[in-house]
């Protein structure tokens, strides 16, 4: 019985290495938000790594320190809920309000464009 349960912790440590080695449980590199207006493609990559964005600008019911948790459409609805703004209004006010505040300071800065944004298939 003892063995079994060794052995069971080596194949399970190890395959839960082989997962994080391949990035498996990493944050994707795009998230594509599919909207009404057109798709919407977000360099996650970009935001996180390359520009150091804290998690927690976006993320903000995460902790401190967390790498995954809730994610937007947990509380963001299609309509507005009590104080909670619906997932469009959330996404304006944190993305484009974000682009915006740069581009006031003069720093550079993502689309604030409807159409920098939004892509209709063709």
């Amino acid at each position: 019985m003892k063995k079994r349960l060794v052995c069971f912790g080596v194949v399970l440590s190890f395959v839960i290495s082989c997962l994080l080695g391949t990035g498996a449980f990493a944050a994707k590199d795009t998230v594509v938000l599919d909207a009404s207006f057109g798709k919407v493609t977000l360099d996650h990559k970009k935001h996180s790594e390359t520009l150091k964005i804290d998690c927690l600008k976006c993320h903000h019911t995460w902790k401190a320190g967390e790498t995954s948790g809730k994610i937007c459409t947990d509380c963001h609805k299609a309509t507005a809920e009590g104080k909670t703004p619906s997932l469009k209004d959330a996404f304006h006010q944190t993305c484009k309000g974000c682009h915006d505040e740069l581009k006031k300071a003069g720093k550079p800065a993502g689309p604030t464009g409807c159409t920098q944004c939004h892509v209709k298939a063709k």
